[in-house]
């Protein structure tokens, strides 16, 4: 630009020197015609040689655009690889993860479970023996009253037959009070039978030494049957009830030994597979570690692939950048410098014209 300004100065300047028409410097074939037209056609070549080169820059421009274009398509298409890649890794590491802590979680609540499995059969054996206690303890007692109900019927028996006994007469009272100590294991109905049979005796009503006699005042109490027999009755009724019971004692102690026994068995099994679980667990948690530091690795590495593919993207789309840039500002330049070759071109004309207007005017 700055050589373009210099030489249309110097073409002006030479300009101003010349006292001759300008249409006359053209047709004379003159020197000077000759350095007037030079300038002028080294203005238009000049201008024509910013055409043509901006043609080539346009050209260019294209190309470069293209090539650009498909070199960042291409990148992307890589890059937009490298991203599922990288995805992949990453979802593969946190997977390993989640692996992980699931396997430390079933250790941690299979050992909280074996925990309580010890604990619970420990608390079932002491109620176990507990309760055994109180079944021995139960049949003592039922054993005791049975005792005491076969001396009682004993007695009376004797008494009933005529035959010598222990007894002088049946005295109710006594009976129920060798009873009382006895009548947690009885039911109420048999304790109110011994109560009123011994609130009769006590009222009078009722013959108490000889078999026949009026039966007294119970509903119960059938024809010919005294209160000796009656008593005899209830004492036997109590001796089936204490049978029964301790039969059902009998039978739930064993059901109760069945059910730990069964407990036992079921919680047996479970402890194994706990434990193996738990081995098993332990075993992949010592694989994923391995596992997780391979998929670390390679999520590193898809990470850095990713990268250097984001990073050649953005070199070629700045390079791209730059070839725009640089085309703009040689339009640019090549524009501007063409409005001045426009502008050096008509003060050119219009100088050479004002001087070849002025000469023609001296000669007339």
């Amino acid at each position: 630009m700055n050589k373009v300004l210099v030489l249309s100065l110097i073409c002006l300047i030479s300009i101003r020197g010349f006292e001759i028409d300008f249409s006359l410097l053209l047709q004379t074939g003159s020197e000077s015609n000759d350095a007037v037209q030079a300038v002028y056609d080294l203005l238009n070549d000049l201008k024509t040689s910013n055409i043509e080169a901006q043609g080539l820059a346009d050209e260019k421009n294209i190309s470069d655009e293209e090539i650009g274009q498909a070199r960042i398509a291409a990148l992307s298409k890589v890059n937009e690889l490298n991203q599922k890649a990288w995805a992949s890794a990453k979802a593969r590491r946190e997977q390993i993860g989640i692996e992980y802590r699931e396997a430390t979680d079933y250790i941690a609540w299979a050992t909280q479970r074996l925990a309580d499995i010890d604990r619970r059969s420990v608390e079932l054996q002491e109620l176990r023996c507990f309760s055994n206690g109180l079944f021995v303890r139960a049949i003592k007692q039922h054993n005791d009253a049975l005792g005491v109900i076969r001396i009682l019927k004993n007695d009376l028996s004797g008494y009933l037959t005529g035959q010598p006994s222990s007894l002088v007469e049946v005295n109710v009272q006594n009976v129920s009070e060798k009873l009382k100590q006895y009548s947690q294991l009885f039911n109420q109905d048999a304790m109110t039978k011994f109560a009123q049979l011994a609130a009769e005796q006590a009222s009078g009503n009722a013959e108490l030494h000889a078999l026949g006699q009026d039966e007294g005042s119970l509903s119960d109490r059938q024809p010919g049957h005294n209160i000796g027999q009656l008593v005899y009755n209830a004492l036997s009724d109590l001796e089936d009830q204490l049978k029964g019971s301790l039969a059902n004692l009998e039978a739930n102690e064993i059901a109760a030994y069945y059910q730990l026994a069964d407990w036992l068995a079921d919680t047996e099994s479970e402890v194994a597979h706990l434990n193996d679980e738990i081995q098993r667990k332990t075993q992949l948690q010592d694989k994923l570690v391995v596992q997780e530091q391979a998929a670390l690795a390679v999520q590193a590495k898809a990470n850095s692939v990713l990268k250097d593919s984001q990073n050649a993207i953005n070199a070629a789309t700045a390079s791209l950048q730059e070839l725009r840039d640089l085309y703009e500002t040689e339009l640019n330049r090549r524009n501007e410098e063409n409005a001045i070759i426009d502008e050096v071109i008509h003060i050119f004309k219009q100088q050479v014209l004002e001087m070849a207007n002025q000469t023609s005017f001296g000669k007339k």
